[in-house]
Formats: structure tokens, C-alpha cells, sequence
């Protein structure tokens, strides 16, 4: 039986990114203890084109346009800059360059990028006996490239 190479998703980051220079170039800072990262890459919408000469009276679809998904990070909140960078985002309906990386076996590593705006904030719960957490989500705006290096 051939041994596994599936890794674990310790060390996966979620970084927003911030376009400056000529030509532009972009920074990337990580997102402060971040906890889970969920994407949702995307989907394909079916569309149907069945007519009154389907044959064997059977629907007909075929494969439309592809739609972005979202990405849902949530972590322990600090309310570090990065973490605040999330609202300043939100308020002024930024589209921004973001990047997931995230370890594969063999010391690969799987980078995922793209634009996006912020869709989501949570803040919360406010308990005595747990930790805060945090919770935003980004709709994805547009084409994503993966690589893996």
C-alpha cells in the first residue's frame, strides 16, 4: 500500500495585499492568527438547452460561465493592524489583491491569488470563560491563479 503525501494545513496564511510603485508591485501582509481559512473557489452554472428534439426526451445541459466563490477566514482577534485593515477595506468597498499559501508534502507550497472586496465581518462572541474571535468573509472578483513551487 503506497504511503500518504496529503500535509496538514498548519502554516497555511491568508494575506491582503496592497498595490504601490511604478510599475506597481504588491505587498502582502499576513492576517494575524488566523485559525481556519474556508474557499469556496467556484462554481459552473448548467445551462439548458433542451428542445423539442432532445434525443431519447432527455434535458440537455452544457457548462456556462464559471462564478467566483468566497473565502471565509476566521482566528483569535487582537485588534492588530492587520486584523483593522479588514474594516478600512470594507468601509471604502475595496477591491484588493489577497494570497492563501499553504504547505504541501515534500516542502511544495501552494500558492492561491486573486482580487476581491470584503462580503463579511464578525466580531465575537464576547464570553468570559473563551477566547474572541474573528470572522470576515471576501468575494472573490475575477480570474484566481494557483501554483505550486
Amino acid at each position: 500500500m503506497a504511503k500518504s503525501r496529503a500535509a496538514i494545513g498548519l502554516g497555511t496564511e491568508f494575506f491582503i495585499g496592497t498595490e504601490s510603485g511604478s510599475p506597481i508591485g504588491i505587498d502582502y501582509t499576513s492576517i494575524t492568527e488566523a485559525a481556519t481559512i474556508n474557499f469556496a473557489d467556484y462554481t459552473v452554472a448548467e445551462v439548458d438547452v433542451t428542445h423539442l428534439l432532445s434525443p431519447d426526451s432527455t434535458e440537455e445541459t452544457i457548462a456556462g460561465l464559471r462564478k467566483t466563490g468566497t473565502i471565509e477566514v476566521s482566528g483569535n482577534y487582537v485588534g492588530d493592524a492587520a486584523q483593522q485593515s479588514i474594516d478600512t477595506l470594507a468601509q471604502a468597498r475595496t477591491e484588493f489583491p489577497w494570497k492563501i499559501t499553504s504547505p504541501l508534502s515534500g516542502a511544495r507550497v501552494l500558492t492561491v491569488t486573486g482580487r476581491g472586496f470584503i462580503n463579511k465581518r464578525e466580531t465575537g462572541p464576547f464570553t468570559p470563560g473563551g477566547k474572541t474571535e474573528f470572522k470576515f468573509g471576501v468575494k472573490v472578483a475575477g480570474t484566481l491563479v494557483y501554483a505550486i513551487a
